[in-house]
């Protein structure tokens, strides 16, 4: 979890505890938990794990279902953004060959995925989009 988020959450948790101990009945402290997790969990940004762990809290998950959800969440990204990259290409009419139609539906990186979708407006080909990738070697002209 990201050390804002984290910090966010301790200071709500930390509060509530105080006003259970001056009188606030605690199934009202845990609905306003609840509350405030449901508006955390809206915001845009937040990794599979930090909604899986929002989520896990207010849907009282059992221990270890909050990490498996949030492997399966972030499979679905994963799906829904390789779709995304594969439809731009082919509504700009651009070939996908099966390498690089391997490569963008196996990949598991949210980040990389993002920007792979991003580029698939203006690539001119599809091996394209993994040009600025830094764990792929760069074609080098050559000289003939």
């Amino acid at each position: 979890m990201n050390p804002e988020l984290h910090e966010e959450i301790s200071g709500m948790t930390t509060s509530l505890v105080a006003a259970i101990a001056i009188g606030l009945p605690p199934e009202k402290a845990m609905a306003e938990l609840h509350r405030r997790f449901k508006q955390i969990i809206k915001r845009e940004g937040l990794s599979p794990e930090e909604i899986a762990y929002l989520r896990g809290k207010i849907e009282k998950w059992p221990p270890g279902y909050a990490e498996q959800w949030a492997s399966g969440y972030a499979v679905g990204l994963a799906n829904g953004k390789a779709k995304g990259t594969l439809a731009v290409l082919e509504v700009r009419g651009i070939p996908v060959p099966d390498s690089a139609r391997e490569r963008i539906t196996t990949c598991t990186d949210l980040d990389r995925m993002d920007a792979w979708l991003e580029r698939s407006r203006t690539v001119k080909r599809a091996e394209d989009l993994f040009a600025d990738d830094p764990d792929v070697p760069q074609e080098k002209p050559g000289l003939d």
